[in-house]
């Protein structure tokens, strides 16, 4: 028997986890946090207790009831049954945003992990330089509730992949096939199991720097002739394709072109088409591009995949943000000044091109400046002259709560007189996008996933199916 069962990303956008069981065999595709179930009992000063394990997660359906797969840790804290050896035989990663894989920090220690290798840097460079409890657990954590003094510590199995590689897992014979998205090292995959071929799109988009990609994906789908195909329709009521990175790119040195004082800007850190071309217009406007720690340190790591573009760290400013006690921007010896810094920063905090608030303040001309929405602060130490601008790189809000945190952050920029630009190329395809693949494509039954319009998906294949969450489909 082959069988599909979707316990996230049913008529919502993201919280990705589909299990896919054949015969004996039993993976998960992708295991995201749900946002969505998330804001609709937590905030962000309403969060879930983790001296309560899983319990509150489970409460309330943000994470699927489902035995045998959860920490041993977090299980014994809840007061559930201990099962030893997990029920799921592994988890296949599209890609590395929260939304697809967020939630394997929660999963047994001996689940196995597949990602490609890029997504593998960029987990590590969140758990390394994050401070959470355990949602950012996803390599190594220690076990939680235990002797204080002496926490066990355990490291998941994280088995990495690129296009051309075969995944063998049990009965299931696994091809990743790069796409494009808005973040490096996002795959689709097409899964043979005893009954044919299933096709899973993760999230992708065709009008992005690396199309030619998500086309690949396509022509070898296509060849497959898919039993069913799982595909995610997050603008699948837009019907328009929205402009290039190339266009963003121009759009950008335009507003570049004519700010006479600093540049701020503020985009998704692991958004690398992004990066690069910020980076690529500061040096053709004469500006140094100012990145954060913490993207730094997720360059360093990026930097040793030679077949990914991203600036060197010797060509960028990193900025030092005041912590601690603040000594960054006073006469102390260094070894005084990495005390106000977590250990994975300080190696940073001796780049040749290390900024502060001063730098910036002295020479706002100079700068294309990295401050996102908890940067805002920084602006209070720089304080931008009138003749800056503030560029805001990101989608617009979808939610009530990202407008709150919009409206706040215009606030700002109203207090300092920043006018805001837009520029902005969507990571996700477009309605006609979505209905050339699954013509492409053509698989017997379609899935639609991480999508709140499947009534558009109905109208562009008879075979969609109205997905309900925790409901088995055999296939």
């Amino acid at each position: 028997m082959t069988s599909l069962t979707f316990y996230g990303g049913v008529n919502e956008i993201g919280g990705n986890k589909i299990l896919l069981e054949d015969k004996e065999t039993k993976i998960f595709l992708d295991f995201g946090m749900n946002f969505s179930m998330s804001k609709k009992y937590y905030g962000e000063f309403l969060q879930p207790r983790t001296l309560n394990g899983l319990g509150d997660l489970l409460e309330f359906g943000i994470i699927p009831d489902i035995d045998g797969i959860y920490r041993d840790d977090l299980l014994k804290k809840e007061g559930r049954r201990i099962t030893g050896k997990p029920r799921i035989d592994g988890v296949l990663i599209s890609h590395a945003h929260a939304d697809h894989c967020w939630h394997v920090s929660l999963l047994h220690k001996d689940v196995p992990i597949y990602c490609g290798e890029t997504t593998k840097f960029i987990l590590q460079a969140v758990q390394e330089t994050s401070q959470g409890v355990y949602y950012t657990d996803f390599f190594m954590y220690r076990e939680c509730f235990v002797n204080r003094r002496e926490k066990p510590k355990f490291e998941r199995k994280f088995n990495t992949f690129r296009t051309g590689d075969k995944i063998k897992i049990d009965s299931l014979e696994i091809l990743p096939i790069h796409i494009d998205h808005s973040i490096p090292g996002a795959y689709g995959f097409i899964i043979h199991t005893s009954k044919g071929a299933i096709v899973y799109t993760g999230d992708f988009r065709m009008h992005g720097p690396m199309k030619e990609f998500t086309y690949e994906f396509i022509e070898a789908a296509k060849k497959e002739k898919p039993i069913a195909m799982i595909c995610e329709g997050t603008r699948v009521k837009s019907r328009r394709i929205g402009p290039s990175e190339d266009e963003v790119k121009r759009k950008i040195d335009g507003i570049v072109k004519e700010t006479k004082k600093l540049v701020i800007v503020n985009f998704s850190p692991r958004d690398i088409d992004r990066l690069n071309s910020f980076f690529d217009v500061s040096k053709r406007n004469g500006r140094e591009f100012v990145i954060s720690l913490k993207m730094a340190y997720l360059l360093k790591l990026l930097s040793s995949d030679k077949r990914l573009k991203v600036p060197r760290l010797d060509e960028v400013s990193i900025y030092a943000p005041r912590s601690g006690w603040g000594l960054i921007t006073e006469d102390y010896p260094i070894s005084e000044i990495e005390k106000d810094y977590d250990k994975w920063a300080r190696e940073f905090l001796k780049h040749e091109k290390l900024v502060n608030c001063n730098d910036i303040r002295k020479k706002q001309e100079k700068f294309v400046f990295y401050c996102n929405y908890f940067d805002l602060n920084e602006l209070i130490d720089i304080r931008p002259m009138i003749g800056s601008t503030y560029i805001y790189s990101l989608s617009e809000p979808f939610d009530e709560e990202q407008e709150i945190d919009y409206n706040r952050m215009k606030n700002w920029l109203a207090h300092f007189k920043l006018p805001m630009r837009r520029a902005h190329a969507s990571g996700h395809a477009c309605g006609k996008e979505i209905e050339k693949m699954v013509n492409e494509i053509n698989p017997k039954i379609l899935f639609p996933v991480h999508t709140d319009h499947v009534d558009i998906f109905k109208k562009i294949a008879k075979n969609a199916v109205q997905i309900e969450k925790g409901r088995e489909y055999k296939i």
